[in-house]
Protein backbone atom coordinates (compact mmCIF):
# COMPACT_ATOMS: atom_id res chain seq x y z
CA UNK A 1 0.00 0.00 0.00
CA UNK A 2 3.08 2.29 -0.60
CA UNK A 3 1.52 6.04 -1.50
CA UNK A 4 3.74 6.22 -3.97
CA UNK A 5 1.94 3.63 -6.22
CA UNK A 6 -1.26 5.14 -5.98
CA UNK A 7 -2.22 6.54 -9.79
CA UNK A 8 -4.82 9.72 -9.64
CA UNK A 9 -6.70 10.66 -12.59
CA UNK A 10 -9.72 11.96 -13.58
CA UNK A 11 -12.64 10.12 -13.45
CA UNK A 12 -13.97 8.57 -17.04
CA UNK A 13 -17.30 6.92 -18.76
CA UNK A 14 -15.18 3.45 -18.42
CA UNK A 15 -14.76 3.70 -14.30
CA UNK A 16 -18.60 3.88 -13.71
CA UNK A 17 -18.64 0.22 -12.78
CA UNK A 18 -15.47 0.12 -10.72
CA UNK A 19 -17.01 3.46 -8.60
CA UNK A 20 -20.56 2.15 -7.98
CA UNK A 21 -18.37 -0.90 -6.61
CA UNK A 22 -15.95 1.21 -4.38
CA UNK A 23 -19.29 3.69 -3.52
CA UNK A 24 -20.62 0.48 -2.32
CA UNK A 25 -18.11 -0.41 -0.05
CA UNK A 26 -16.65 2.89 1.26
CA UNK A 27 -20.56 4.05 2.02
CA UNK A 28 -20.47 0.88 4.78
CA UNK A 29 -16.97 1.73 6.34
CA UNK A 30 -18.13 5.44 8.20
CA UNK A 31 -20.83 6.77 9.02
CA UNK A 32 -19.53 10.30 7.72
CA UNK A 33 -20.97 9.88 3.90
CA UNK A 34 -24.02 10.67 2.19
CA UNK A 35 -24.89 7.01 1.70
CA UNK A 36 -24.16 3.61 3.66
CA UNK A 37 -23.24 0.57 2.73
CA UNK A 38 -24.74 -1.06 -0.65
CA UNK A 39 -26.23 2.56 -0.96
CA UNK A 40 -25.90 2.50 -4.49
CA UNK A 41 -26.77 -1.34 -5.57
CA UNK A 42 -29.83 0.31 -7.43
CA UNK A 43 -27.97 2.95 -9.68
CA UNK A 44 -27.85 2.37 -13.11
CA UNK A 45 -24.11 2.44 -14.51
CA UNK A 46 -25.95 4.91 -17.51
CA UNK A 47 -26.56 7.07 -14.80
CA UNK A 48 -22.99 7.27 -13.14
CA UNK A 49 -21.17 7.29 -16.58
CA UNK A 50 -23.42 10.37 -17.09
CA UNK A 51 -22.52 11.84 -14.23
CA UNK A 52 -18.95 11.28 -14.82
CA UNK A 53 -19.47 12.67 -18.53
CA UNK A 54 -21.37 15.84 -17.49
CA UNK A 55 -18.29 16.39 -14.85
CA UNK A 56 -15.99 15.87 -17.56
CA UNK A 57 -18.11 18.34 -19.99
CA UNK A 58 -18.37 21.45 -17.64
CA UNK A 59 -15.75 23.97 -17.19
CA UNK A 60 -16.11 24.14 -13.55
CA UNK A 61 -16.30 20.79 -12.40
CA UNK A 62 -14.13 17.37 -11.99
CA UNK A 63 -14.35 14.07 -10.44
CA UNK A 64 -10.46 12.76 -9.73
CA UNK A 65 -10.32 9.06 -8.41
CA UNK A 66 -7.11 7.70 -6.61
CA UNK A 67 -6.23 4.04 -7.84
CA UNK A 68 -4.14 1.27 -6.42
CA UNK A 69 -3.64 -1.01 -9.26
CA UNK A 70 -7.33 -1.32 -11.32
CA UNK A 71 -9.22 -1.00 -7.89
CA UNK A 72 -10.43 2.97 -6.86
CA UNK A 73 -9.55 3.50 -3.09
CA UNK A 74 -10.36 7.57 -3.05
CA UNK A 75 -12.20 9.78 -5.13
CA UNK A 76 -13.04 13.60 -4.88
CA UNK A 77 -15.13 15.44 -6.83
CA UNK A 78 -15.26 19.55 -7.38
CA UNK A 79 -19.11 20.52 -8.24
CA UNK A 80 -19.50 23.54 -9.95
CA UNK A 81 -22.80 25.48 -9.45
CA UNK A 82 -24.42 26.34 -12.98
CA UNK A 83 -25.46 29.76 -14.05
CA UNK A 84 -22.89 32.85 -14.89
CA UNK A 85 -23.46 34.71 -11.51
CA UNK A 86 -22.95 31.39 -9.55
CA UNK A 87 -19.94 30.01 -11.62
CA UNK A 88 -17.27 30.54 -9.75
CA UNK A 89 -18.54 28.69 -6.66
CA UNK A 90 -18.13 24.83 -6.89
CA UNK A 91 -18.99 22.04 -3.55
CA UNK A 92 -16.33 19.22 -2.89
CA UNK A 93 -16.89 15.86 -1.42
CA UNK A 94 -14.38 13.67 -0.65
CA UNK A 95 -13.92 10.11 0.67
CA UNK A 96 -11.38 7.30 0.81
CA UNK A 97 -11.32 3.45 1.63
CA UNK A 98 -10.59 2.76 5.35
CA UNK A 99 -7.39 0.09 4.53
CA UNK A 100 -6.10 4.29 3.01
CA UNK A 101 -6.91 6.36 5.54
CA UNK A 102 -3.95 8.54 7.38
CA UNK A 103 -1.53 7.67 4.22
CA UNK A 104 -1.83 11.10 2.80
CA UNK A 105 -4.34 10.20 0.14
CA UNK A 106 -6.89 12.66 1.03
CA UNK A 107 -4.22 15.42 1.43
CA UNK A 108 -3.09 14.32 -2.57
CA UNK A 109 -6.65 14.44 -3.85
CA UNK A 110 -7.33 18.09 -2.15
CA UNK A 111 -4.27 19.60 -3.61
CA UNK A 112 -4.78 18.23 -6.79
CA UNK A 113 -8.91 19.64 -6.63
CA UNK A 114 -7.60 22.98 -5.63
CA UNK A 115 -4.81 23.03 -7.99
CA UNK A 116 -7.37 22.83 -10.94
CA UNK A 117 -10.13 24.64 -9.22
CA UNK A 118 -7.63 27.93 -9.87
CA UNK A 119 -7.46 26.62 -13.12
CA UNK A 120 -10.74 26.85 -13.69
CA UNK A 121 -11.17 29.98 -12.31
CA UNK A 122 -13.14 28.88 -9.38
CA UNK A 123 -13.08 31.36 -6.39
CA UNK A 124 -14.95 29.59 -3.66
CA UNK A 125 -14.96 25.83 -2.43
CA UNK A 126 -17.64 24.93 -0.18
CA UNK A 127 -18.03 21.46 1.89
CA UNK A 128 -20.16 20.03 4.90
CA UNK A 129 -18.61 17.51 7.31
CA UNK A 130 -20.34 16.38 10.20
CA UNK A 131 -18.84 18.19 13.37
CA UNK A 132 -17.82 15.03 15.10
CA UNK A 133 -15.48 13.71 12.02
CA UNK A 134 -12.61 15.19 13.84
CA UNK A 135 -10.08 13.27 10.93
CA UNK A 136 -11.41 15.02 8.14
CA UNK A 137 -12.06 18.91 9.74
CA UNK A 138 -8.10 18.52 10.67
CA UNK A 139 -7.49 17.87 6.59
CA UNK A 140 -9.90 20.58 6.08
CA UNK A 141 -7.99 23.35 7.94
CA UNK A 142 -4.57 22.06 6.49
CA UNK A 143 -5.68 22.41 3.52
CA UNK A 144 -6.91 26.13 3.93
CA UNK A 145 -10.52 25.90 4.53
CA UNK A 146 -12.30 28.05 7.37
CA UNK A 147 -15.64 27.19 9.02
CA UNK A 148 -18.38 29.04 8.00
CA UNK A 149 -21.40 28.34 9.89
CA UNK A 150 -23.27 25.03 11.44
CA UNK A 151 -25.99 23.42 10.36
CA UNK A 152 -28.16 21.97 13.43
CA UNK A 153 -29.50 18.11 12.81
CA UNK A 154 -27.59 17.98 9.21
CA UNK A 155 -27.19 14.54 9.29
CA UNK A 156 -29.12 11.48 10.49
CA UNK A 157 -27.32 7.51 11.06
CA UNK A 158 -27.29 5.45 13.69
CA UNK A 159 -30.80 6.72 15.32
CA UNK A 160 -29.36 10.26 15.70
CA UNK A 161 -28.93 13.49 14.42
CA UNK A 162 -25.74 15.32 14.26
CA UNK A 163 -24.59 18.92 13.38
CA UNK A 164 -22.41 20.07 9.91
CA UNK A 165 -20.11 22.30 9.71
CA UNK A 166 -20.01 24.37 6.67
CA UNK A 167 -16.82 25.09 5.34
CA UNK A 168 -15.00 27.38 2.81
CA UNK A 169 -11.96 27.79 0.78
CA UNK A 170 -11.72 30.86 -0.59
CA UNK A 171 -9.02 30.64 -3.55
CA UNK A 172 -8.23 34.54 -4.18
CA UNK A 173 -7.08 34.34 -0.85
Amino acid sequence: MENANIVIREATADDAEEMISYLNIVGGESDNLMHGANGFKMVPVEAVKRRIQASHDADNSVILIALAGEKIIARAELDGCPGSRLHHNAKFSISVRKDYWNKKIGTRLMTEIIERARKMNIMNIELEVIADNKAAIALYHKMGFSDVGVIKNYWFANNAYSDAIVMQKCLDE
